[in-house]
C-alpha cells in the first residue's frame, strides 16, 4: 500500500519557483537544479542527470504548456523527503508536445518509491 501521498505537503516541501532561465531543456534542467531546495540526501548533480537520463528516451512534455520531468527511477530513500517542484520558465521552451506548445511550466517530481511515483504523476495528471 501507498502511504498516504499529500500533493499540497510535498508542493510545500519542494515550491515554486519563478524564472527558471534557458533556452533549451539541459539549460532549464541545469538552473532547476542549481536554485530549488533538494534533500541532503541527492546532489544538484544527481538530479541533473537523472533528469537528462529520462528526458532523452521520451519528452516529458503532457501539453498545455507543461511538463512533468522526473527521474526514470525514483531517486529518494527517505518518503518524508518527496517533493514536488512548480517551476515557470523565464522563456518558453520547445520540448515536442503532442500539442506543439512550448513549455511555460515544470512540475518537477521527487520520490522514494515506485509506487509513490506512479501515485503522484495519476494525481497530477487528473489535476
Amino acid at each position: 500500500m501507498v502511504q498516504d501521498v499529500n500533493i499540497g505537503e510535498f508542493l510545500r516541501q519542494g515550491g515554486v519557483y519563478h524564472d527558471i532561465e534557458g533556452s533549451t531543456v539541459e539549460e532549464v534542467f541545469d538552473d532547476i537544479c542549481k536554485k530549488i531546495n533538494l534533500p541532503s540526501e541527492i546532489s544538484a548533480e544527481i538530479l541533473y542527470k537523472a533528469l537528462i537520463t529520462r528526458e532523452s528516451r521520451l519528452s516529458t512534455a503532457v501539453g498545455n504548456g507543461i511538463s512533468i520531468p522526473h527521474a526514470q527511477q525514483p531517486i529518494l530513500k527517505d518518503f518524508y523527503n518527496q517533493r514536488i517542484y512548480v517551476c515557470y520558465l523565464k522563456n518558453p521552451i520547445e520540448m515536442h508536445a503532442l500539442d506543439n506548445k512550448k513549455i511555460k511550466v515544470m512540475i518537477v517530481i521527487l520520490t522514494s518509491s515506485v509506487k509513490s511515483h506512479l501515485h503522484i504523476i495519476s494525481m497530477l495528471a487528473r489535476l
